[in-house]
């Protein structure tokens, strides 16, 4: 059960990120996520130069150690490996959670500490997941204090939550819904 959950989360995520649909995930995609980003969030030529960078790290600091086979692109096959492993070792873990705060970064387009509504509908338009009432109930979850905004916090600790969580709580949907 918790083995196929978390293939579930590394599909979803997987999918969500292999932007260009050609089943691997390299730098390319993290860039044309960022082009998403940039559209849909209104981001300035500051703000895209810096979501940018943010991605770069990304990509160094999670996906570059998945990359086994040093292809210069990952497989799901090297993500899940790198998954599996990870959510069983702490210094594999807090590099998935570092990764939280870059993706936070990048989805709060008005760089105001806290991610609106819109922002995070944004957020879901640049992974293709076009249902508003999806988006909102995966930010009224996330929104632990009811204040209307998502604080890095918030959004952190629900992400950790993807990566560590051994059932279908909210935290499963940071990504969108989980693909069979």
């Amino acid at each position: 059960m918790v083995e196929q959950l978390l293939k579930k989360k590394v599909a979803t995520l997987f999918q969500r990120l292999d932007v260009d649909g050609n089943g691997s995930i390299d730098q390319t995609d993290l860039a044309k996520w960022a082009d998403k980003l940039v559209s849909y969030g209104n981001i300035d030529a500051d703000g895209e130069a810096n979501l940018r960078a943010k991605m770069d790290t990304m990509w160094k600091e999670y996906f570059d150690p998945a990359d086994t086979d040093k292809s210069g692109s990952i497989s799901f096959d090297e993500m899940y490996a790198y998954f599996e492993t990870a959510v069983a070792d702490d210094n594999k873990k807090d590099v998935l959670k570092s990764i939280l705060p870059l993706i936070f970064d990048a989805i709060d387009s008005d760089k105001s500490a806290s991610v609106t509504k819109l922002e995070f509908a944004n957020y879901f338009k640049s992974l293709n997941i076009n249902d508003p009432m999806v988006a909102n109930q995966v930010f009224e979850s996330m929104d632990v204090n009811s204040d209307g905004t998502l604080s890095k916090e918030e959004f952190t600790e629900f992400g950790k939550n993807y990566f560590t969580c051994a059932d279908m709580d909210p935290a499963s949907l940071l990504f969108g819904p989980l693909i069979d």
